[in-house]
C-alpha cells in the first residue's frame, strides 16, 4: 500500500498544553487571527502567499528553528513591508533566538517558546514522490499538534466567519500530515561527521502560567462539551487520502457576495427613489392672511446720489452721472412726384411819365395786375429806374408836350403759368411806402404786351410725408447712438449703464422736443435730383444716465436704500404692524433721481397646519391654471394673502411631493 494509504500511528491525545495552549488562548481572545506554520522549505514568496490565503487581519506566524527563508533582518523586514500593505499584523513564534532577534530588529512582534525535548536519531526515510516533500516526525509531530488548537466550528455556537476560519486552519494541518514519513520506518543514522538535525518546535516548547492553563483548559472543555464532533467517526490513526473541503468558507463567501449584491442593489434603489423624489417634489409659498393693511403713496421722492461705498446702511444709491452728445442720420427717398410752377413770367413794361419832372421807382417796386382767370399777379422791377420828365415845346404853331418814358424789365414774383397776363393787365405801381399809383389815373401810364413764361413741370418735391417716413427710424438709432456715446465714458469692467436711467428715454424721444430740430437736405418743398430722388435727415441731442457698479444697477440698490431713506425719518407703521415699500418706478432726468411708490403697513394673521393641508390636497393633481384658481379663491376667502407656483404645467399626483411653506414676513 503506498504512502497516502499507510496509517500513521498519532500519539495518545492529551488535554493542550504548551504551544497548543497558546494558540487556543489566541484564538479565544482574537477569532479574526489565524495560525500560518512556517516549514523549512518555504521561500518568503510562498510564506506570504500562504499568510494571505489565511485571510485573517492577525497571523501567527510559527517559525521553526533554522527555517532558511526567515534568518536575517532583511527577510523579516521585507515580509513586515508586503504584509502591512495588506493590513496584516504578524506575531512571530520561535524557539530560534536569531529568528526572533531577526523579527524583533525588523519591527515585528514576538513570542518565545522553550527548549524541545533531545532529537531523536534520524534513520533514513524512503525517497518520496517528487511532488510531495519529505518531512522529518518532529515536523509531523509539530503539525499533529495543530490538530488540538480549538477550532471555530460552524456547528458551535460561534459566528461563521470565525467557524470558517477554524476549519480551515484543521484542512491545513490534516494536509500537510498526509506527507509525513512514518514513524515506524527506520531513519538512516548520520555519520559521526554529520552536524545535529536542526532543533523543531514541538508542542512541549511552550510553558504556560497557571492561569493561562485554566482559561485554555476551560475554553477546551466547553468547546468539546458544547460542539458536536466535527468529523464523522474515524480512527485518528488513519491517515486521509485527500484534504476536506472547505465548504464553510465557500457558503461564507457566497452569502457575503448575496447580503453585498442586496445591499448594493437596495442602495440603487434608495438613490433612484430619492432623485425621483428630488426631481418631482414642489415648493408652493403662500403668504398669511391680512388682517388689515394701510398705504401711504409717495411721489416725486427725491434720492441721494454718491459715488462713494454705501456703507452698512445705505441711504444713498451709488452712481456716477454720465453725459454724451450723438446724432443720427438717414437716407430718405422721394416716391411720389407732383407737378408744381417752374418757370416765371418775365417781360418788358413801358412806363410813361405825363409831368414835368422826372419820377424815380426805387428797387423792389412791384406791378400789380390780374391773369386772365382774374387772379392777382404781381411782377417785380429787376433794378432801380427813373421815369424821364415830360417835356413841353412852344412853337408858332403852338404848343406841344412830349412824355417822358422808361421801358423796364419785370419778372412775375410766383413761377407757374398763373403769372402770364396778357397785354395791359397790369395796372398798378406799388412803390414801398407809397399809395399805389393806378395807371390812367395819375402821373403815371403802364403800357406793355403780353408777358409769359411761367410753366408746370412734375418733380420730386421733399415733403412733410417723407421726412415722418423715416424719423422713427432716425430717432431708433440717436438712442442707439446715444447708448454707445455713454459706454465709452466709463469703465465697463468695473461699471454699467443702467438702461433704466438713459434720459431721453425711447418714450421721451417721441416728443419733437426731447431732440434738437431735424437738420433736412435738401429742405422740405425743395425737389431733389431727378436722377437721385433721395434726401437725408439728421437727428441730435444730449444723453445722460447713471453708471452702477456692474451687479448693483439702480433698481437692486433701491431695495436697501428705500427703507434706509424713509426709516430715517422714523418708524411709519404701528409696532405690530410690518412696513413694506413699493417702489412702483424710478426717473433719472439729468440731474436727480426721484421715485414713485408707496409705504404699506400691513397687519398678518397666522398660517395654521390644518390650512396648509388643506392648501396641499386641494392641489393635488391640478392643472396651473387650476392651481391658480384655486389659490385665488384662497386669497378671495382671507386664508392667505399671496402665493407662488412653481412653473410647470400640473403639479404632482401625491400629496408627499407638494410642500406648501408659508412666506416669511421680515
Amino acid at each position: 500500500m503506498s504512502d497516502e494509504t499507510s496509517p500513521i500511528p498519532f500519539p495518545p491525545k492529551t488535554p493542550p498544553t504548551g504551544i497548543t495552549a497558546v494558540l487556543s488562548a489566541i484564538l479565544a481572545s482574537n477569532p479574526a487571527s489565524a495560525v500560518v506554520p512556517v516549514v523549512p522549505a518555504d521561500t518568503l514568496d510562498g510564506i506570504v502567499e500562504r499568510v494571505r490565503a489565511a485571510r485573517a487581519s492577525s497571523v501567527q506566524l510559527l517559525v521553526p528553528e533554522g527555517a532558511p527563508a526567515l534568518q536575517g533582518r532583511r527577510s523579516f523586514t521585507a515580509l513586515r513591508l508586503i504584509l502591512q500593505r495588506d493590513g496584516i499584523s504578524v506575531l512571530v513564534i520561535s524557539p530560534d533566538a536569531n529568528v526572533l532577534e531577526a523579527a524583533r530588529s525588523s519591527g515585528l512582534e514576538t513570542m518565545v517558546v522553550g527548549d524541545p525535548p533531545s532529537p531523536r536519531p534520524a534513520t533514513s526515510a524512503p525517497t518520496p514522490p517528487p511532488a510531495r516533500p519529505v518531512i522529518d516526525e518532529r515536523d509531523a509531530a509539530f503539525l499533529r499538534a495543530l490538530d488540538d488548537v480549538p477550532s471555530r466550528d460552524p456547528y458551535a455556537d460561534l459566528s461563521e466567519k470565525d467557524a470558517a476560519f477554524a476549519a480551515s486552519l484543521d484542512d491545513f494541518s490534516d494536509a500537510v500530515a498526509t506527507v509525513a514519513a512514518p514513524s515506524a520506518q527506520p531513519e538512516e543514522t548520520p555519520p559521526p561527521s554529520a552536524a545535529p538535525p536542526p532543533r523543531r518546535v514541538s508542542a512541549a516548547d511552550v510553558h504556560l502560567s497557571a492561569d493561562e492553563e485554566r482559561r485554555a483548559s476551560a475554553h477546551e472543555t466547553a468547546r468539546r462539551s458544547g460542539a458536536a464532533p466535527r468529523r464523522q467517526s474515524q480512527s485518528r490513526a488513519t491517515v486521509r487520502t485527500a484534504p476536506r473541503t472547505a465548504s464553510a468558507p465557500a457558503r461564507t463567501h457566497d452569502r457575503t457576495m448575496i447580503i453585498g449584491i442586496a445591499v448594493a442593489v437596495l442602495i440603487v434603489a434608495l438613490l433612484i427613489a430619492f432623485g425621483w423624489y428630488q426631481a418631482n417634489r414642489v415648493s408652493i409659498i403662500v403668504g398669511p392672511p391680512v388682517i388689515q393693511s394701510r398705504t401711504q403713496p409717495f411721489r416725486e421722492e427725491v434720492i441721494p446720489i454718491t459715488t462713494a461705498e454705501p456703507g452698512a446702511n445705505p441711504s444713498s444709491i451709488q452712481a456716477a452721472v454720465v453725459q454724451a452728445e450723438a446724432s443720427f442720420t438717414v437716407q430718405g427717398q422721394v416716391t411720389s412726384e407732383t407737378v408744381t410752377p417752374a418757370g416765371r413770367a418775365t417781360g418788358q413794361v413801358r412806363i410813361i411819365n405825363v409831368i414835368e419832372q422826372p419820377f424815380p421807382l426805387p428797387e423792389g417796386t412791384e406791378l400789380l395786375g390780374s391773369n386772365p382767370a382774374g387772379a392777382e399777379v404781381r411782377f417785380v422791377i429787376e433794378g432801380q429806374v427813373t421815369v424821364p420828365a415830360a417835356v413841353t415845346t412852344v412853337s408858332d404853331r403852338g404848343r406841344s408836350t412830349t412824355y417822358g418814358e422808361v421801358v423796364v424789365n419785370v419778372v412775375a414774383r410766383s413761377p407757374g403759368s398763373a403769372s402770364n397776363v396778357g397785354s395791359n393787365a397790369l395796372t398798378q405801381i406799388l412803390i414801398p411806402g407809397m399809395q399805389p399809383i393806378i395807371s390812367d389815373r395819375g402821373n403815371l401810364l403802364i403800357r406793355h404786351e403780353a408777358i409769359g413764361g411761367g410753366s408746370e413741370q412734375s418733380q420730386r418735391i421733399v415733403t412733410e410725408a417723407d421726412v415722418q417716413r423715416v424719423l422713427g427710424e432716425a430717432l431708433t438709432g440717436l438712442y442707439n447712438a446715444g447708448m454707445e456715446q455713454l459706454a465709452r465714458q466709463i469703465d465697463q469692467n468695473v461699471l454699467a449703464i443702467d438702461p433704466t436711467t438713459i434720459t431721453p428715454d425711447t418714450i421721451e424721444l417721441a416728443r419733437p422736443e426731447a431732440y434738437d430740430p431735424p437738420l433736412i437736405e435738401p429742405p422740405l418743398g425743395q425737389p431733389v435730383d431727378p436722377a437721385n430722388p433721395v434726401f437725408r435727415v439728421t437727428v441730435s441731442t444730449r444723453f445722460s444716465a447713471l453708471a452702477t457698479p456692474r451687479d448693483r444697477l439702480v433698481g437692486k440698490q433701491l431695495e436697501q436704500v428705500v427703507p434706509q431713506h424713509f426709516l430715517q425719518r422714523g418708524t411709519p407703521c404701528n409696532p405690530n404692524e410690518q412696513v413694506g415699500f413699493d417702489v412702483a418706478g424710478w426717473r433719472w432726468d439729468g440731474s436727480k433721481l426721484t421715485i414713485n411708490g408707496a409705504i404699506a403697513c400691513t397687519e398678518y394673521g397666522t398660517l395654521t397646519d390644518d390650512m396648509l393641508n388643506q392648501i396641499r390636497k386641494d392641489l393635488v393633481g391640478a392643472s396651473r391654471s387650476d392651481a391658480e384658481t384655486r389659490l385665488q379663491q384662497f386669497v378671495q376667502q382671507g386664508a392667505i394673502s399671496t402665493y407662488s407656483l412653481p412653473t410647470i404645467e400640473t403639479l404632482p399626483g401625491f400629496d408627499f411631493l407638494i410642500d406648501v411653506q408659508p412666506a416669511r414676513i421680515s
